[in-house]
């Protein structure tokens, strides 16, 4: 069985949650924004930055990479503003955008290893952003648990970090990686069993 600490359907992490947007907001301001009116593009810019900065840096467990995905993102999803149908949707769209740009990076970064050229540093593990009060054991299996999805390709990484330490349904999980539904069940099925055999290997699972 899956450790306690991944165990299946439940999150790995309490997450503090960016505060909510309010959609109709978001959609004056865009209305606003491509009238012309650039401070209405930086509030929407201020309104969810945050939340965006937060999920990608544990996605990629590197916060200077994800200072630049999040940027790249925002210039994207302001450069396609006009077509975006339902503007009350902006912010989950806008989230789709950079978990697209993370996996961009994902590839990037595996090039740059395969080539002896990646010099980032993981700062942002989850070992690393976890309760300072979580127990020693806990600790320590999240540090396995990191190892082993820096393993993973990135499409199974994403699904399963999305739905189990983003904490996301399997609906919204589908739409920001870009899939069907039933894409991502057997993206977060095959995360599972290898991060499982990962984690056996290392004498990590518990006992039934």
């Amino acid at each position: 069985m899956l450790p306690p600490v991944i165990a299946r359907d439940a999150v790995v992490l309490p997450l503090a949650r960016a505060p909510g947007s309010d959609a109709t907001l978001d959609r004056d301001l865009i209305e606003r924004g491509l009238g012309g009116e650039q401070a209405a593009l930086q509030m929407l810019y201020r309104r969810h930055v945050q939340a965006v900065t937060e999920r990608v840096t544990r996605l990629l467990s590197r916060s200077a990479e994800a200072e630049d995905v999040v940027q790249d993102a925002f210039v994207a999803a302001f450069g396609d503003l006009r077509r975006l149908e339902d503007r009350s949707r902006f912010g989950a769209w806008l989230m789709s955008i950079a978990v697209h740009q993370t996996h961009r990076r994902f590839r990037r970064r595996r090039l740059l290893a395969r080539l002896g050229l990646d010099r980032g540093s993981d700062d942002a593990r989850l070992e690393q952003v976890a309760d300072p009060a979580l127990s020693p054991d806990l600790r320590a299996q999240l540090g396995h648990l990191d190892r082993a999805l820096a393993e993973l390709p990135a499409e199974l990484r994403l699904a399963w970090m999305l739905r189990h330490v983003e904490g996301c349904e399997l609906l919204e999980t589908a739409q920001q990686c870009g899939c069907s539904l039933a894409t991502v069940k057997r993206r977060i099925a095959r995360a599972d069993v290898r991060l499982k055999d990962s984690l056996d290997a290392s004498g990590e699972t518990a006992d039934e």
